[in-house]
C-alpha cells in the first residue's frame, strides 16, 4: 500500500469490491489491446495473441502442477472452472462425465465481439489443458462472437489416432 502523510486519509475499499473493480478493469484493458492488435495487424496480430496465450498457458500450467495432483479430466476441468470463476465468468457446467466436461458460458467476462480474437485468446486455456492433462484437448463448440447464444468450452479426451 502507498503510505500517506498522517494528516491525509483515503477511504479503504473492501477487498471484494477492490478485487471486482481491478479484475473488471484489467479484463477490459486486455479486450481493448487485443482488439487493437487485430485491427492494426490482422492475421499477424492474431498470431501474436496466440503466442501470448500459449506462453501464459504454459506459465499457468507450471504453477498449477503444484495444485493439480492428477492429470485426469476431472482435476484439470475443475482447475479451469476455478479460473473461470476467478474471472467472474457467468455460466454453468452442462456436462461432467468421465469422458468430457462442457462449461457453458452465457456472458463472457471480456466480452469478445470478433470470433478470430476470441479463438486466439483461448489459446491460453487450450495450452493449459493440453499441458496439464494426460491426453486431454480443449475446444469451443459454440461461440457468442460467432452468433451462438452461449459459448461451450469443452474439455475431453483426444480421439485415438486411426491407423491408415
Amino acid at each position: 500500500m502507498i503510505q500517506l502523510p498522517d494528516d491525509i486519509k483515503i477511504e479503504e475499499m473492501p477487498i471484494e469490491k477492490r478485487y471486482k473493480s481491478v479484475t473488471a478493469g484489467l479484463i477490459r484493458r486486455i479486450k481493448i489491446l487485443y482488439d487493437a492488435i487485430y485491427e492494426k495487424y490482422g492475421e499477424d496480430g492474431l498470431d501474436l495473441i496466440r503466442d501470448v496465450g500459449k506462453k501464459y498457458g504454459l506459465e499457468i500450467a507450471q504453477r498449477a502442477k503444484k495444485r493439480v495432483k492428477s492429470t485426469d479430466l476431472e482435476a484439470v476441468a475443475l482447475y479451469v472452472i476455478r479460473i473461470f470463476n476467478t474471472l467472474r465468468g457467468n455460466g454453468k457446467v452442462v456436462e461432467f462425465s468421465d469422458k468430457r466436461v462442457v462449461i457453458r458460458v452465457w456472458e463472457c467476462p471480456y466480452p469478445w465481439e470478433t470470433p478470430e480474437v476470441c479463438e486466439a485468446h483461448t489459446q491460453m486455456e487450450k495450452t493449459l489443458v493440453e499441458t496439464l492433462g494426460n491426453n486431454l484437448c480443449y475446444r469451443i463448440s459454440k461461440s457468442i462472437p460467432k452468433g451462438d447464444p452461449y459459448c461451450d468450452h469443452i474439455i475431453e479426451y483426444k480421439e485415438p489416432a486411426k491407423n491408415a
